[in-house]
């Protein structure tokens, strides 16, 4: 019996001693080895964080930019038969000659209006040489003689361009072979 007092005293006294340095440095690697994990998870998605939310960033501001490109196209698009009227306008005043000041008033304005296009980028669609089914929409084929197969001849309806998009194709005479 006094032996086995002896041993729980002892069992005791080993339970309530202070771990070994050993013991203590063993959990405080442990615990820095789980800190140092839960600073790289918490890292990772700060990081992870910061790119979501430069992306919708750039996806807004993509966003506003289309925006106002569309709002621009549909506005270009609504102003392009006031400048044919403009130019039909100038066209009928030639032939009369007490309207040459009219003609020159209706021109300085035709020219403003094309200035502020040419700075929204808006631009006229050449018509010389052969038809281009992109940016041309054929309305008549005509036999012309010393003209080549599918040269534009005349041009009934300018086209333009706003940026690199058509708004609306310039409306042609081709000549054909005979």
């Amino acid at each position: 019996m006094a032996e086995e007092k002896e041993e729980i005293k002892q069992d005791v006294k080993e339970e309530t001693q202070e771990p070994s340095l050993e013991q203590q440095e063993a959990e405080l690697e442990k615990k820095i080895e789980e800190d140092k994990k839960l600073l790289a998870e918490t890292t990772d998605k700060y990081l992870r964080a910061l790119a979501e939310l430069d992306n919708f960033r750039k996806r807004v501001a993509k966003d506003k930019e289309d925006f106002v490109k569309f709002a621009k196209a549909d506005i270009v698009r609504d102003f392009l038969p006031v400048i044919d009227n403009l130019e039909r306008a100038i066209v009928s005043a030639k032939e009369i000659k007490e309207a040459k000041p009219l003609r020159h008033g209706v021109e300085m304005v035709l020219k403003q209006f094309v200035e502020i296009f040419k700075k929204q980028g808006v631009t006229e669609i050449e018509c010389k040489g052969v038809f281009n089914p992109d940016f041309h929409h054929v309305v008549h084929k005509e036999p012309a003689e010393g003209k080549e197969d599918g040269e534009i001849i005349e041009v009934f309806q300018k086209g333009y361009m706003f940026e690199d998009k058509v708004m609306r194709p310039a409306m042609v005479k081709i000549a054909v072979k005979k």
